[in-house]
């Protein structure tokens, strides 16, 4: 008889912790709407962070893993509805508060460890982007015209920070202005030791800051599906700032978002040109073709314009499908650009509607480029700032 009231003692215990957890479950991690996974109400705690795997497949440090953990101060807030001369009227939501670290590792030997803190404060009259990391990546140098054209690997190793700040001068735009400052503490080797790299090699600090002018007005920052994101930034890097070499950096960035057909097909479309002028450009700080299927620092010069566009469907409640195509070219000067000499990659991916709060959604690309295949775990936008 004891020993019954002692097993089902225990079976009401087991019982109540598996109702405890399926409550908790449902609580958190189950929309109530429709009753699929969603993450909105973990995030929404107070309490919640998102731990996100981060699968590399970067071709240009080899496959990895790692893993990031973001923390969301607070809950969910909600942007006033605007109406500014009856040019626009908006009702989204805040940009989220967040801090996260991160850690990862990839076959080649690289890896990092980071922390950042993303913040809108004061109904998004303020925004702070910032980051401190030490990293050590393995990537491939292609010569540029630098040196002679081959495959010359390299490590690049130190301590780098990053801090942005944008202000709103009028609450009624979303039109910010601010600045953001990089250092970057980095020793560079060469790992096969070829003759024609002796003069790459060296211990520099990189130091530059930036005015930056920016318009926002995406429906979110993670997946948007309309509006439009204009970012110019202009600045120098320069001994007085904390860095070794003196040259002038300029980039431009335009995401501009477009649903076709209500609640159905989406469509995103980018350009991005960047620009370091001056004599003592290290080579590891050229711009290069970005794009899904292209190694990062193949294709590189003293100019960059990149030209995609990619178009989400959203097939069947949460899970949307996903194709992207693109072009980038590169010129020593801006003059000097051959349209005729295009680098084109583009691919097909699906998403997952993880936080309809927040309106996140995350997946995976397949991207085929000029000459390797690769694939990326996404979450959110893959054109991020």
């Amino acid at each position: 008889m004891k020993f019954l009231k002692l097993f089902s003692f225990f079976f009401l215990l087991l019982f109540y912790h598996q109702l405890s957890a399926q409550s908790i479950i449902q609580k958190y991690f189950i929309d109530s709407t429709d009753h699929a996974l969603d993450v909105s109400q973990f995030l929404n705690s107070g309490f919640g962070f998102l731990p996100v795997p981060i699968i590399i497949t970067e071709p240009a440090v080899g496959f990895g893993g790692g893993l990031t953990a973001i923390y969301f101060h607070g809950q969910k807030k909600k942007r006033e509805s605007l109406d500014t001369l009856n040019r626009f009227a908006q009702s989204k939501d805040l940009p989220p508060i967040t801090t996260g670290a991160a850690g990862a590792y990839t076959a080649n030997g690289t890896w990092l460890a980071a922390l950042f803190h993303q913040g809108s404060y004061h109904n998004d009259r303020f925004r702070y982007l910032g980051a401190f990391a030490y990293l050590s990546p393995n990537l491939t140098f292609y010569g540029s015209g630098i040196i002679d054209n081959g495959e010359y690997n390299f490590n690049m190793q130190g301590v780098m920070t990053f801090h942005e700040f944008l202000f709103r001068p009028k609450k009624e735009l979303p039109l910010f202005t601010g600045i953001n400052y990089l250092f970057f503490n980095n020793n560079i080797t060469f790992i096969d030791n070829e003759p024609e790299t002796e003069s790459l090699k060296e211990e520099t600090n990189l130091g530059g800051m930036n005015a930056v002018l920016m318009w926002d007005n995406r429906d979110n920052t993670f997946t948007p599906t309309k509006g439009i994101m204009t970012a110019t930034e202009f600045g120098i890097f320069h001994k007085a700032l904390g860095g070794d070499n003196d040259y002038t950096n300029f980039t431009h960035r335009t995401y501009y978002y477009l649903p076709v057909k209500k609640g159905k097909l989406f469509s995103g479309y980018r350009l991005q040109y960047q620009a370091k002028w001056g004599n003592n450009v290290p080579f590891f700080e050229l711009p290069f073709v970005s794009l899904r299927g292209i190694p990062a620092l193949r294709y590189q010069d003293h100019n960059a314009l990149v030209l995609e566009t990619e178009w989400r469907w959203q097939v069947f409640k949460r899970w949307s499908a996903v194709g992207f195509v693109g072009t980038g070219f590169t010129a020593p000067k801006i003059q000097d650009f051959d349209f005729t000499q295009s680098r084109v990659a583009g691919g097909f991916g699906f998403r997952y509607f993880i936080a309809s709060d927040y309106g996140l959604h995350a997946g995976i690309d397949i991207a085929r480029g000029p000459e390797i295949w690769a694939w990326y775990l996404t979450v959110g936008s893959n054109w991020f700032r």
